[in-house]
């Protein structure tokens, strides 16, 4: 899959997951799924728009042409040094670079601060504690820190921070971050309170106390701007157990985001089973077409074989979803590649008189003799 769409369908499906939390999940009280849910997204995310699924449906193959390439010449190994200057991948790895840094000055911000006298603080990252002991209601506190250890809420900051890495472009990976941090002082108030026997009492202690702000990446007791939330949510209301029904809605949910996206991405999977009145056309016909991808192909490999590759050819003639289905080896794969997207605009195929996308496949046989011999089926 081109890194493009890649892209996209991730970022269509972190929108999906997120407004279906913030619509149906936020503010019930089963912060241990609503956290699971959120991590789950993220990596559903990212995995998602990988899967193909259209061999489950049959696929119109309009034409199978199958062609064996010749060097033209001595034969000597030709290595393809045709590289696209493309602008928009140099500014997504800038930007991987930058977050990249910014995730590093995290870390060490944290190792800095753990190693600094603890009077007046409170926080915990990964299975280290740092609170002061001379701290109020040190009990609770301790508490409160110990569920975000116990729980390792530590490696759900560090896997939004690594997706903020590979997604710095896309805003709502801070949504999933700010929602997450949430949820995990949901939890540990809500053990810090039975804890401490007393919702109304524990507020209390969250309201009137006041510590030095810890590193980012910490798990701080005092947040100024989690501090009003919080309350909020301790003094609400159970949720009812029917209202878990909300998260069987996420079973198909996902199913349906999986379907949409995997035949969005696939290269056949729009068609479904249609006839096709007349096939789309190479300009001149198949024999033209021949001459062109022998002209074209260059021989990048000393490994002889076939490389069968599937295109689409849209309405407008254009090529897309190049993808090598059996291939001999990189070189080779890429070379095909290269060729059949380089290729001139087809007449497109005609279904009622209208024009409609169509697959095809075509076998590119990479042969380092002069003998040119085709084959059709």
């Amino acid at each position: 899959m081109e890194a493009q769409l890649y892209f996209f369908w991730s970022s269509i499906l972190l929108i999906i997951f997120y407004f279906f939390y913030l619509l149906l999940l936020k503010y019930e009280t089963f912060f241990l799924l609503n956290r699971i849910y959120l991590l789950s997204a993220l990596c559903l995310s990212m995995t998602l728009p990988l899967l193909d699924l259209s061999n489950l449906i049959a696929l119109p193959k309009i034409e199978l042409m199958v062609s064996t390439l010749s060097v033209i010449g001595s034969g000597k190994l030709v290595i393809a040094a045709e590289q696209e200057f493309n602008w928009l991948s140099i500014v997504y790895w800038i930007g991987v670079a930058f977050t990249s840094g910014l995730l590093l000055m995290k870390l060490f911000g944290v190792k800095r601060q753990m190693g600094l006298p603890e009077k007046g603080r409170a926080f915990s990252f990964w299975r280290t504690k740092v609170i002061d002991q001379d701290l109020d209601n040190f009990a609770e506190i301790d508490a409160h820190e110990s569920i975000h250890v116990k729980q390792l809420h530590t490696l759900d900051m560090l896997l939004v921070e690594l997706t903020g890495v590979v997604f710095w472009f896309n805003p709502l990976i801070y949504c999933y971050r700010k929602s997450l941090k949430f949820i995990h002082e949901y939890l540990a108030d809500e053990y810090a309170a039975n804890f401490a026997g007393s919702k109304k009492k524990y507020a209390m202690v969250l309201f009137l106390q006041n510590f030095k702000a810890g590193p980012v990446l910490a798990n701080t007791f005092y947040n100024p701007s989690l501090l009003e939330a919080r309350i909020k949510m301790l003094q609400r209301k159970k949720s009812n157990t029917y209202r878990l029904l909300k998260y069987v809605l996420c079973i198909p949910l996902i199913v349906l985001v999986a379907v949409l996206c995997s035949f969005n991405t696939s290269d056949f999977g729009s068609y479904g089973t249609i006839k096709i009145d007349q096939a789309a056309r190479f300009p001149g016909g198949f024999e033209s077409f021949s001459k062109y991808l022998i002209k074209t192909a260059r021989k990048v490999s000393n490994k002889d074989g076939r490389v069968m590759v599937s295109f689409v050819v849209e309405t407008d003639g254009e090529i897309t979803n190049g993808k090598v289905e059996n291939g001999l080896d990189e070189a080779s794969d890429r070379e095909a590649l290269r060729v059949i997207q380089l290729s001139p605009r087809w007449k497109a195929a005609l279904q009622n008189g209208k024009k409609v996308r169509s697959a095809y496949q075509i076998g590119i046989n990479f042969r380092s003799d002069n003998q040119i011999n085709r084959k059709y089926n």
